[in-house]
């Protein structure tokens, strides 16, 4: 029995020291080993300190100090902080304006030429290029260019600035009688029209002037007849005058019809109202031909109808005995006439009574005043009686008076009659 130990243990003993020994001095986590062994097997990969590996068995990691190797190319002084290897950044500016500086971490600086974008300066009338000791230059250039406005063409470069050649749309519509241009916004031809004087090839037409895009004249109807000349079958109704020498002006029935309204009712007193009862009529219904309610509203009646008054309290026999219109002056009263279409006017004809007595006499002062909308209105022109403006109609009698003003085009007129308190009666209105 004793002997069975003995060679049990002489046996078995010396191989368990040898994997005692072995598991000593492997990969264990102390990294301890028993019998020779290299550093390689202790390396902790930082190059900032020395392993070894001890005589016990245990792996050592001795700090390191001074310089190393981080292994970027962008930094430089590498040195050893504790276990860690740090450098400083590396700088790459190469002091040249014309390239654009970085650092690759495997090759180092990399200086690339960029002044291609670097100096583009978005014109297209420069030339763009950089210089080694100031940077960016533009030198302005004389490339062809678009400055924007599409009625231009031929555009070229010039100071930096795209300008153009002088060269324009051609928007000549060979009318004299309108104003051609180029519409920047859209490159589009606009023909406005103007009132230039003109001529129209007429030897039968005096003081042509363009209106409505056309260029007329008055025609001189014996002229016209003597020379056989075949005359429109209709006036212009943007003219002033009897273009076919029929006797009549802007015949409503070619024209449209012309409308007016007052600003103010007659003053009523003793039972006596004098207005215009068809204007009444035609404003506001059969039954208001004693109500001046319709004063305020466009309608036609007897100012324009062509029947002249008597000198008497009869202003009208056209339609039965009516007065076309009175008014206490002391009101100012005022008649706005609208045309169906604008028309170019010269002058106004009004029939007056300048009776002398009741009360009735000739207006001292008459003022006219022109609008195309009939909101707007333009300087008041005034004919007066003390100037010789107005025309004087003779006491006692009814007459015609026209007064003349330099050409207007117009849609509204408004006549006012300013007088220190007489009544007012007008009888008729033209426009010739």
């Amino acid at each position: 029995m004793l002997l069975n130990i003995r060679m049990l243990l002489g046996t078995a003993l010396p191989a368990m020291l040898g994997v005692w020994l072995l598991a000593a001095c492997g990969t264990s986590p102390d990294s301890q080993v028993f019998g020779p062994c290299t550093a390689g097997q202790c390396d902790d990969n930082s190059p900032c300190t020395s392993d070894t590996c001890s005589k016990t068995g245990t792996c050592k990691h001795e700090l390191l100090t001074g310089t190393c190797q981080d292994g970027n190319a962008c930094t430089t002084s590498d040195h050893c902080v504790g276990t860690a290897c740090t450098g400083v950044a590396y700088d790459c500016n190469d002091g040249y304006p014309c390239t654009v500086d970085s650092c690759d971490t495997s090759k180092g600086c990399v200086h690339l030429p960029t002044f291609v974008t670097v100096c583009e300066d978005g014109n297209g009338c420069t030339a763009d290029s950089c210089d080694a000791v100031s940077g960016c230059v533009h030198l302005p250039n004389t490339a062809l260019c678009n400055d924007g406005n599409p009625c231009t063409f031929g555009d070229a470069c010039f100071g930096g600035t795209c300008l153009p050649s002088g060269a324009t749309m051609t928007c000549d519509d060979q009318n004299s009688c309108t104003n051609d241009a180029c519409l920047p916004a859209s490159g589009t031809c606009a023909h406005s029209p103007n009132t230039h004087d003109c001529d129209d090839g007429n030897p039968c037409t005096l003081g042509d002037v363009c209106a409505a895009n056309v260029c007329a004249g008055i025609v001189n109807c014996g002229c016209a007849l003597e020379m056989g000349q075949v005359l429109p079958d209709k006036d212009n109704c943007d003219t002033p005058y009897d273009d076919n020498c029929d006797g009549n002006i802007n015949e409503p029935g070619t024209c449209g019809a012309t409308l007016y309204r007052f600003n103010v009712k007659p003053n009523c007193s003793d039972a006596f109202c004098y207005y215009d009862e068809p204007h009444n009529v035609a404003a506001s219904g059969e039954d208001k031909a004693n109500d001046p309610s319709g004063f305020g509203k466009y309608a036609k009646g007897q100012l324009l109808d062509g029947a002249k008054g008597i000198d008497d309290w009869s202003a009208d026999l056209g339609f039965g005995v009516a007065f076309e219109w009175v008014a206490w002056s002391s009101s100012t009263p005022i008649v706005f006439v609208q045309f169906a279409q604008p028309r170019n006017l010269a002058f106004v004809r009004l029939g007056l009574n300048n009776r002398d007595s009741g009360g009735v006499s000739q207006p001292p002062e008459i003022d006219l005043q022109f609008s195309m909308d009939g909101v707007t209105w333009g300087a008041s022109q005034k004919f007066t009686l003390a100037d010789g403006s107005q025309p004087q109609i003779p006491p006692g009698k009814r007459g015609d008076i026209d007064l003349k003003f330099a050409m207007h085009t117009a849609k509204f007129v408004a006549i006012a009659f300013v007088t220190p308190g007489s009544w007012t009666f007008v009888d008729e209105i033209a426009f010739d």
